[in-house]
């Protein structure tokens, strides 16, 4: 069963080489910075810190299966199998491929660790790391089984947070190497890290004796990770749910209002598909809404509005939702239940219709939410004059952006598997995305320093929205 399981997720073609090269990469070049810039017990922090990283995100995200309700649940079920065997099964084909992915981490970690780990201090490193990236995954399947009883949005909150945690520790961490250089262990905050727990084993190769308390607390963690993987509580398979929420009675007015006076009647079914079907749809949510998360909360951070460079990072904050554009799109085609779309395939809609109404959706449903949350908080953080001034502009090439990358084709809505959707974005968007990102930047700035009054936005937004109406009207 193990290695069934291991073919239909990582083996032979489904293996992920790019993935794992990348891992590899991305903990040489982070270890060869640190490693002369901070001390032995800093860099095994370091060390340990990179596969938890590096596999709590996946595990939320394209992995985020292995640690949920198991699709083929009842057909396997029909087999002579006993419902512990699978249950074992699948625990370890969790602990194999997250060991791979620590492995692609945790060993270029060890050839790259300073002189004072010996041969076996460097196997240490590796073991301990991989006992500390197998109890992360216990806690990660803890809380998913925990999460999946409060609804989606619980998840979405969860990933969230772990995308945005692990960004800001890689940038807050890389800023403080030579406070890693100054820790002996006594600190009282390292308590709170798991990764000073694993590492306390390894104190005995430098100098000192091991903390005992710390390794009570390593101990008491994989003890605990064992008794998680021995109930293995994945959830149980969702059910249907309503996908009515608290953003789309807010905006029920505004999808009554475009559909009044901007879908065409043909493009109705395809709007209120993908309006209805797309936030639904777990893969899109998980990945879409971390993704443009992370700049924002990244440009917030940075700005200063009492400073001129502050107030010009809010500039850039008003026209970012454009430059995430081409991510938001690559995912409109993803979805668990491709089979599904043949009520879409078999209706007389044709295709210029529904990428129109597909369009319109996406533009009410997401944009819309987005560039009224962003002038809000520019609104209320850096000034009403600004708000006013740059606001209707963004928002005016938000739809204009919309329709060129429409333009360029994305693939049939919720008809693509997420595994799948490498090629369409290679072909239709990806492209797109550097020069796009320097457009946006110079026409942010350009505007910012140069537009004179916020007459000329919001002329050129009610252009804009004329002319998306007039166009609806024609046959």
């Amino acid at each position: 069963m193990v290695r069934a399981q291991l073919s239909g997720e990582v083996l032979g073609e489904r293996t992920p080489v790019a993935a794992l090269a990348m891992q590899v990469v991305v903990a040489g070049l982070l270890c060869a910075l640190v490693r002369e810039e901070c001390g032995a017990l800093g860099y095994a922090l370091v060390a340990f810190s990179i596969p938890l990283a590096l596999t709590a995100v996946p595990l939320l995200g394209e992995l985020g299966p292995l640690l949920q309700a198991d699709r083929a649940a009842e057909w396997i079920g029909a087999l002579p199998v006993r419902p512990r065997e699978l249950r074992a099964a699948r625990v370890a084909t969790l602990l194999c491929i997250v060991g791979m992915l620590a492995l692609a981490s945790l060993v270029p970690a060890a050839a790259l660790a300073p002189s004072e780990f010996g041969l076996g201090a460097r196997a240490a490193l590796v073991g301990l790391g991989l006992l500390l990236t197998w109890a992360s995954s216990a806690a990660l399947l803890a809380l998913q089984s925990l999460l999946a009883r409060l609804g989606e949005g619980a998840s979405v909150l969860l990933q969230t947070g772990v995308f945005l945690g692990v960004l800001v520790g890689l940038l807050g961490g890389l800023g403080r190497l030579s406070s890693l250089a100054a820790l002996d262990g006594s600190e009282p905050g390292l308590r709170l890290l798991p990764q000073a727990w694993f590492a306390a084993p390894l104190a005995g190769t430098w100098e000192g004796a091991p903390d005992t308390e710390a390794l009570l607390l390593a101990g008491a963690s994989v003890a605990l990770a064992v008794l998680v993987l021995s109930i293995a509580p994945f959830p149980d398979a969702p059910v249907a749910r309503s996908t009515r929420s608290a953003l789309s009675t807010v905006l029920l007015p505004l999808r009554l209002l475009a559909e009044r006076v901007w879908v065409r009647p043909e493009e109705r079914g395809s709007f209120a598909f993908v309006h209805e079907a797309l936030p639904a749809e777990r893969d899109f949510v998980l990945r879409t809404y971390p993704l443009v998360a992370a700049p924002l909360l990244f440009l917030v951070l940075g700005a200063d509005p009492t400073k001129l460079e502050g107030e010009g990072l809010y500039a850039l904050l008003l026209f970012a939702p454009a430059a995430y554009l081409p991510f938001v799109l690559m995912h409109v085609p993803t979805t668990r239940t491709p089979e599904a779309r043949w009520v879409v395939d078999t209706a007389p809609v044709g295709t210029i219709a529904e990428d129109g109404g597909a369009a319109k959706a996406v533009a009410v449903r997401l944009l819309a939410p987005l560039y009224l949350g962003v002038g809000g908080l520019v609104w209320v953080v850096a000034g009403q004059e600004l708000c006013l001034r740059l606001w209707p502009l963004a928002a005016a090439v938000g739809l204009v952006v919309l329709r060129i990358l429409y333009a360029k084709g994305i693939g049939r809505p919720l008809s693509t598997r997420t595994q799948d959707l490498a090629s369409a974005w290679s072909d239709g968007l990806g492209g797109a995305v550097l020069g796009l990102s320097v457009a946006l930047t110079v026409l942010a700035v350009a505007a910012w320093r140069l537009l004179p009054g916020a007459w000329i936005g919001w002329a050129l937004l009610g252009a804009v929205m004329a002319a998306e109406v007039a166009g609806a009207r024609r046959r």
